[in-house]
């Protein structure tokens, strides 16, 4: 696990996110590395994942966040990570780790 993978990892999980897994994509994708997925069981706290991940990587100056406005499903672009912070009622729904059965899951 690198580096900044850890502490993306530390951030949600001191956050008291759920469910974190990690999806190597390394030999799969040319865009990015790793995926992230995390449960969160309120808005606020898919919401406040944004301020963790911004203190846990102060160097990446602009982060590239889409459904901020909504705090059901956050996605953040790290450029080599995708994090994913999901309410539980949308992770239930959506159930998109299905979509990466044959990726690698990296150990914490």
């Amino acid at each position: 696990m690198t580096e900044k993978l850890k502490r993306v990892y530390d951030a949600l999980s001191d956050l008291k996110l759920k469910d974190i897994i990690i999806y190597d994509f390394q030999d799969f994708s040319p865009y990015f590395d790793y995926q992230v997925i995390a449960t969160a069981t309120s808005e606020r706290q898919v919401h406040a994942a944004i301020n963790h991940l911004k203190q846990a990587l102060p160097e990446i100056e602009s982060f590239r966040i889409e459904g901020a406005t909504d705090n059901h499903w956050l996605l953040v672009d790290l450029g080599d990570i995708i994090v994913h912070v999901m309410h539980k009622d949308d992770r239930d729904y959506y159930q998109i780790e299905k979509l990466f059965f044959e990726r690698k899951q990296v150990g914490k």
